[in-house]
């Protein structure tokens, strides 16, 4: 007689589920577990010739350094500056290339997203040389008749000039995030909105706007987390220099000179470890206002 051969079992597949798995929880766990406990662990000691423990002396110390408050200052008047510019602008134009009466969409969709895909330090070193003095800016400034402006000396306009970098860096992706939320939304309901009446402005705000709702909310909470880690703009234009009156400094930056020029990796863990908590606290706040009442529940 045949022998019947048996189908593998649920136990079959599961080991090979197991196995496909491990490679990732491998990398998982050296990676990003580990090093997330070592730096827990040193924010709370003192690293030098020998290991201390000390306690919230660590965190005591930064919160009375007032560089580290200023640089979650500069960062909130940068976030607070670029992100809803960013997300207003990214909307905009993921709405025109969602029309259908827009042609060549995979030419700009392209061109959109190149800035997403360059360099950010590159792109740093692009616009330094754009805000200085004899730079493009001031160049079409000149030719409108305005008076030039201070970007990288005064302390305003160095801010500004540091939302507009981030502006043109995370438009593409935003617009391109926004552009897969629009095409998600049946063409149905705007046919069925216009038999009604309804015009486009109309249909934008009661239509388009509360259907992409989860989406703007998670590209804003992504925009935030990524904020509060920026590092290579304010680098780039000063180095080593925290600007004029500490207007580049932030928390990025500050946490990279307290590990690597100071050599203090407790306390370099310790600013690293209220960047969570500040990234945990604004996600929080912006899913329970911004996301649906079942959501936030």
């Amino acid at each position: 007689m045949k022998k019947v051969k048996r189908k593998p079992g649920l136990k079959t597949y599961a080991k090979s589920a197991y196995g496909f798995a491990a490679p990732f929880f491998v990398f998982f766990v050296v990676t990003i577990l580990i090093p997330v406990i070592v730096s827990f662990v040193f924010s709370f000691m003192q690293i030098g010739s020998t290991f201390k423990f000390v306690g919230l002396q660590n965190y005591i110390d930064i919160f009375k350094d007032p560089l580290f408050l200023q640089s979650y200052i500069n960062i909130f008047i940068i976030m607070i500056g670029y992100i809803p510019i960013t997300m207003l602008l990214s909307l905009f134009f993921a709405v025109l290339l969602n029309s259908p009466h827009i042609h060549g969409k995979g030419f700009f969709r392209t061109i959109y997203y190149i800035p997403t895909v360059t360099s950010t330090v590159a792109v740093a070193s692009v616009f330094m040389t754009f805000f200085n003095p004899t730079g493009l800016f001031n160049g079409v400034l000149e030719m409108l008749g305005l008076p030039e402006v201070q970007w990288l000396t005064d302390p305003v306009w160095l801010r500004v000039s540091m939302i507009i970098t981030e502006i043109w860096i995370n438009i593409g992706y935003n617009a391109v995030l926004f552009l897969a939320g629009l095409q998600s939304i049946p063409r149905m309901v705007y046919e069925s909105a216009e038999i009604d009446g309804a015009g486009k402005i109309k249909q934008f705000f009661t239509i388009t706007i509360p259907l992409m709702k989860p989406v703007i909310l998670m590209a804003t909470v992504l925009a935030t987390i990524n904020g509060l880690g920026s590092f290579n703009i304010p680098n780039i234009f000063f180095g080593t220099s925290n600007g004029p009156e500490n207007a580049a400094i932030v928390v990025g930056v500050n946490l990279y000179k307290t590990s690597f020029e100071l050599v203090d990796f407790g306390k370099a863990s310790a600013i690293a470890w209220t960047m969570v908590f500040v990234a945990a606290v604004l996600s929080f706040v912006q899913f329970k206002f911004g996301g649906n009442d079942d959501e936030a529940e």
